[in-house]
């Protein structure tokens, strides 16, 4: 099944540095009075794993795809790697980091297809 959403870098207590995730917008609330913020629910969390395919969009021209692929991810040890000034666990195969976190860091719009799903 094919999900809609954004792309965002996951990171909290526990994880020892931060995950190329993504959030389905089933899952992500509009704010209200009482949070100035979006509310995303941990049901539409989905860290990226290896066979999942993934396609990023432009945030300026939604109809514009960025990248498309399969994802390949490069695992790295603890606390050795960083991207942004955040530690990183991984590294997508063939994309440059930099443009890659960009990517996270900046929630674009994205589609997924989990190749393992719930």
């Amino acid at each position: 099944m094919e999900l809609s959403g954004v792309l965002h870098f996951w990171s909290e207590t526990g994880t020892e540095g931060g995950h190329w995730a993504f959030q389905d917008e089933k899952f992500i609330f509009p704010p209200t009075p009482d949070w100035p913020n979006e509310r995303w629910s941990y049901d539409g969390l989905h860290v990226l794993e290896d066979d999942d395919e993934l396609i990023i969009y432009s945030k300026e021209d939604p109809n514009q795809i960025v990248w498309s692929g399969k994802i390949e991810l490069i695992q790295h040890p603890l606390f050795t790697e960083s991207a942004h000034g955040m530690w990183i666990h991984t590294d997508q195969k063939g994309v440059n980091r930099d443009t890659w976190a960009n990517w996270f860091i900046k929630k674009y719009p994205a589609k997924l297809i989990k190749s393992r799903p719930r």
